[in-house]
């Protein structure tokens, strides 16, 4: 149990104790990243993006082959925020609106805003958040001999 109580599953599903993975063949299958899309590679953003995150992903035991459109999504995600964030810049909610008498929101606002939360979504699939690789104990650790701090506890 945790310190908010029991992990919160689905009834057809149940948590996998370390001891069940030890010797099974999900401890010994090699988890390999997916291969970067020739989309990703044509967009040089993005492909230094993939550079920069996957790998990470696959050392960690939290990416699979199958994983790569839903990584390609995040991604795209990310760097539509992250464009918006720019191109608010100084004018961070508010720009004049001379046609309607007034201020208003910049409309870059609302996309960064909505483009956060799409990323952030793919995150938690992904195992990128805290929470999710807190709830991920069959997640890889660095191989340092150290336990993953993040790892929750079953048993």
């Amino acid at each position: 149990m945790g310190a908010r109580g029991p992990l919160k599953l689905p009834t057809h599903l149940r948590p996998v104790t370390d001891a069940e993975v030890a010797g099974s063949l999900a401890e010994s299958t090699p988890r390999l990243a997916p291969d970067k899309p020739p989309a990703v590679e044509a967009n040089a953003q993005l492909s230094k993006l993939w550079d920069e995150i996957v790998p990470q992903l696959d050392e960690s035991g939290l990416v699979a082959p199958s994983d790569g459109p839903a990584v390609e999504l995040a991604l795209r995600h990310f760097l539509v925020a992250r464009e918006a964030s720019e191109q608010i810049g100084t004018q961070i909610s508010v720009e004049t609106d001379e046609d309607h008498g007034g201020v208003k929101k910049n409309p870059a606002e609302a996309v960064f805003r909505l483009e956060s939360a799409a990323f952030l979504e793919y995150a938690k699939q992904l195992g990128m958040t805290f929470v999710a690789r807190a709830r991920t104990p069959a997640a890889k650790g660095r191989d340092d001999g150290e336990a993953n701090p993040f790892a929750a506890s079953v048993g």
